[in-house]
C-alpha cells in the first residue's frame, strides 16, 4: 500500500503500519505455504523433518510473488526513497556496479563467516535452542535445496522485503530525501538514514526469533542496508546476502574451514583476519561509491 497522495499521507500510526503489513503478509503467507506443503508431504509418507529445507523452498518459492508485488509497486509509483535509489543507480557506470557486485559478495562472505566465528566463541549456540532447531533445519534436507532454497530464493525473499520494502518505507516514515540543500539538512537526512538502517537491522534480527540469529541477523543487516544505500539498487544487499549464506553451506557441506578447527589459537587468528578482511573490503565499497559521484 502506498500512502503518497492519500488522506492517511501525514498520519504517523499509518505510516508505521504500512512499514510493518508487509512482513504480516510475509510470515502468514510462508507459514501457511509450509504447513501445506508439510501435509501433502506427510500423506506421501515423506519424513518431513528430513525433508524441512525442500518444504521450505518450495514455501518460499510461492510467497515470493506476493512480497515483490509490494516491492515492484512502491518503485511503480516512486516515493522518495525510489526516486533517490534510481539516482544515485544512475550515477554509476556499468564497471561501477560490477565493482560493486563482486565486492559485495566477498564482503557478505567474509563478514557471514566472521560473525559465524565469533558467535562459536560465545556460549550463545549452546544455549538457544531456537537456534540449535533453526540451524538443523537449515541443513536437512540435501545439499541442492540448501544451495538453491538457502542461498538463492530465501535471500531474493527476504532482500525484496526487508531491504526493498521495509527499509524503503522506513526512510520514508523518517522523510528521508536527497532534495535537501546545506550541510546541516544533508547531516540531518543521513542521520535519518542511520536510524532507518538501524531498525530495519533491528526488525531483520528480531524476526529471526531467536537470540544467535539475532545477533547475526542483526549484525548483517545494517551492513545489508548500507549496501542498498551505497548501490542504489537491491543487487547490492541480495548479492552480500546470498555470499554469506553460501559461505555457511559450503562451510558445513565440504569442510572448507576445518583448518581453522585445528586449536583454539588458530579459531582465534582466523577469525580475527576474517574480521580484517570485511573491514578492508568495507572500506573497498565505501571508497569506490565515492568516486563515483
Amino acid at each position: 500500500m502506498n500512502l503518497k497522495g492519500s488522506p492517511y499521507e501525514n498520519n504517523a500510526i499509518f505510516k508505521f503500519w504500512n512499514v510493518i503489513y508487509p512482513i504480516f503478509i510475509y510470515f502468514v503467507a510462508i507459514n501457511l505455504a509450509v504447513s501445506l506443503f508439510a501435509v501433502f508431504a506427510a500423506f506421501l509418507g515423506a519424513d518431513i523433518q528430513k525433508q524441512y529445507m525442500a518444504l521450505q523452498t518450495a514455501a518460499v518459492a510461492v510467497t515470493l510473488p506476493f512480497i515483490v508485488r509490494y516491492y515492484r509497486k512502491d518503485q511503480k509509483e516512486p516515493t522518495a526513497f525510489w526516486e533517490r535509489m534510481k539516482r544515485v543507480s544512475e550515477k554509476k557506470t556499468s564497471a561501477r556496479k560490477a565493482a560493486n557486485a563482486i565486492w559485495m559478495v566477498l564482503a557478505g562472505a567474509s563478514a557471514g563467516a566472521a560473525l559465524n566465528n565469533l558467535l562459536a566463541l560465545t556460549a550463545l549456540k549452546e544455549i538457544s535452542r531456537g537456534f540449535q532447531e533453526a540451524n538443523s533445519n537449515f541443513f536437512a534436507g540435501g545439499i541442492f535445496f540448501e544451495l538453491l532454497g538457502a542461498c538463492l530464493l530465501t535471500p531474493c525473499l527476504e532482500e525484496v522485503l526487508y531491504r526493498g520494502v521495509v527499509y524503503g518505507r522506513l526512510c520514508d516514515l523518517l522523510l528521508v530525501n536527497h532534495e535537501e540543500q546545506g550541510a546541516e539538512q544533508t547531516q540531518k537526512a543521513w542521520k535519518n538514514r542511520l536510524i532507518a538502517m538501524a531498525l530495519s537491522a533491528l526488525l531483520f534480527g528480531v524476526l529471526h526469533q531467536n537470540l544467535v540469529q539475532f545477533v547475526y541477523a542483526g549484525a548483517l543487516g545494517l551492513m545489508l542496508a548500507w549496501f542498498m544505500e551505497e548501490a542504489g539498487h537491491l543487487y547490492g544487499p541480495l548479492l552480500a546476502h546470498i555470499g554469506a549464506n553460501l559461505i555457511s553451506v559450503l562451510r558445513v557441506e565440504t569442510g572448507l574451514f576445518q583448518w581453522m578447527e585445528q586449536s583454539q589459537s588458530v579459531f582465534a587468528a582466523a577469525t580475527a583476519g576474517l574480521a580484517v578482511v570485511s573491514i578492508v573490503l568495507l572500506g573497498v565499497i565505501w571508497r569506490l561509491n565515492r568516486e563515483s559521484v
